[in-house]
């Protein structure tokens, strides 16, 4: 799609001067039609993307030890100024508070970018730990599923996924573990938190009868997941997809590639229906980083 290579363009020429103009160019469109396709394909405007794209990126540089002033010169801004207040007004607060940050999280572990994407979880942690991680996570945001139930539910899920393991050599159960805990931050329903503990069942978990199982509200969501039909089945697949994208790293490059085609093509456009920024910066991030 001519949009596609549009955002991969823009993506490799991120420190340059790009103008509307220039990218319609690219594009084969007049200047007003571009805005409008652009606009519709992204529900933001050129400069609005670009603008985001650019202070996502400058993170890693301010990380790095690089002066904010000369982040700013690389990315297009005039003055320090100006850089920190459109990077508080994107992102939420100052670029100096990175670097503190970073020294906060080295000693207690996380990453400066779950300021700006979805919280993470550590890597190799294993189904335990996890566990707890989405009971709080499931406390914190409020979602109001019972102990009783999440854990009746949670132990099905081991045994549908026992004996299968991740392409990385953990139990395959910590991929749909980490689903539920994203959407739980996202603010899933109750039920729909439940069905994420079985992002992948068909095709990696079919040792034991789910229906008589799982809570019949949970079954019928998880019965119709691989359709992504609904708001439901949609949040779940885009939450699966997304940790798949953290993941990346550990299958080959072959299925690598196939991953960050479909994420650009099919679940980017399902992010930016149901608008949660911070799902949409990430998958985008993730999908640039392997594309470029």
């Amino acid at each position: 799609m001519v949009m596609d290579q549009i955002i991969k363009y823009i993506e490799l020429h991120l420190e340059d001067d790009l103008t509307i103009k220039q990218l319609a160019d690219v594009a084969g469109y007049s200047e007003y039609h571009f805005i409008r396709v652009f606009k519709s394909y992204t529900n933001q405007t050129v400069m609005e993307y670009i603008c985001r794209r650019r202070l996502i990126k400058s993170c890693d540089d301010i990380i790095s030890g690089m002066r904010l002033i000369d982040v700013a010169m690389k990315y297009g801004w005039k003055s320090h100024s100006a850089f920190s207040k459109s990077f508080n007004r994107e992102l939420g607060f100052p670029p100096s508070l990175l670097r503190t940050m970073k020294t906060q999280l080295d000693c207690l572990g996380g990453s400066y970018m779950n300021q700006i994407f979805l919280k993470s979880t550590e890597v190799g942690a294993g189904k335990e730990k996890l566990f707890e991680l989405l009971k709080n996570t499931v406390a914190q945001n409020a979602i109001g599923i019972d102990d009783k139930i999440l854990n009746d539910v949670y132990l099905v899920a081991c045994k549908a996924y026992e004996g299968k393991r991740r392409y990385s050599g953990e139990e395959y159960v910590t991929h749909p573990l980490n689903v539920a805990i994203l959407l739980a931050e996202l603010g899933a329903e109750r039920d729909t938190v439940l069905a994420g503990l079985f992002c992948d069942v068909k095709t990696k978990g079919n040792n034991i009868d789910l229906e008589k199982e799982l809570p019949a509200n949970v079954w019928n969501i998880v019965k119709i997941l691989e359709e992504k039909k609904n708001d439901e089945t949609i949040v779940i697949k885009l939450a699966e997809r997304l940790h798949n994208m953290r993941t990346i790293e550990f299958i080959d490059d072959s299925k690598k590639a196939k991953k960050v085609k479909e994420t650009i093509e099919i679940y980017l456009p399902l992010a930016r229906r149901i608008n949660n920024q911070k799902l949409i910066d990430e998958l985008n991030d993730l999908a640039m980083k392997y594309n470029v």
